[in-house]
């Protein structure tokens, strides 16, 4: 490989000016790929370290569970319930009448009225916990993380996990 790119140096002939192009292309691709992205305000934000944090909380009170901890996967993302208006009209031809509805979106000071956010279901969980060895302890986590986010129990995952130091 060295002498490949030994071949292309040398037809190049300048390597300085070669250096020079590849060096200004990294510094370029480092400003330009450190930019911060806009944040979207029409786009919901959904922590789910939240439902993670509250469920860890509560799973770590079952008798025997230990230390936990917890990670929940979603189907998508959050999405606004928006309010819509229907307008409907209608016209008369001879002997004809014609109806036509159109919805459009309620605005409120130029963004879209919010009804409520539609926040996404859970797809599974992952509970690792110091007494899930116990199958006791393992059925309790296992019926308590179905209940709280309404997850079949084939989609929760209970493995026993380390004490910490």
């Amino acid at each position: 490989m060295n002498s490949e790119i030994n071949k292309i140096l040398k037809k190049y002939g300048n390597t300085k000016s070669l250096y020079i192009i590849i060096i200004i292309g990294v510094v370029l691709m480092l400003m330009f790929s450190g930019k911060e992205p806009q944040n979207d305000t029409k786009t919901p934000v959904y922590e789910a370290y939240s439902d993670e944090a509250r469920l860890e909380a509560i799973l770590e009170k079952i008798d025997g569970a230990g230390d936990v901890s917890v990670m929940i996967t979603y189907y998508g993302t959050s999405t606004y319930d928006v309010a819509y208006e229907e307008k409907e009209s209608s016209s008369e031809r001879a002997e004809e009448t014609t109806r036509s509805a159109e919805n459009s979106v309620i605005t409120k000071g130029g963004e879209p009225l919010v009804k409520g956010t539609v926040y996404p279901k859970a797809k599974g969980v992952i509970i690792i916990a110091e007494g899930a060895g116990r199958m006791d302890v393992k059925k309790a986590l296992t019926d308590a993380a179905t209940a709280a986010l309404d997850v079949a129990s084939h989609k929760v995952c209970v493995l026993e996990g380390k004490e910490r130091n």
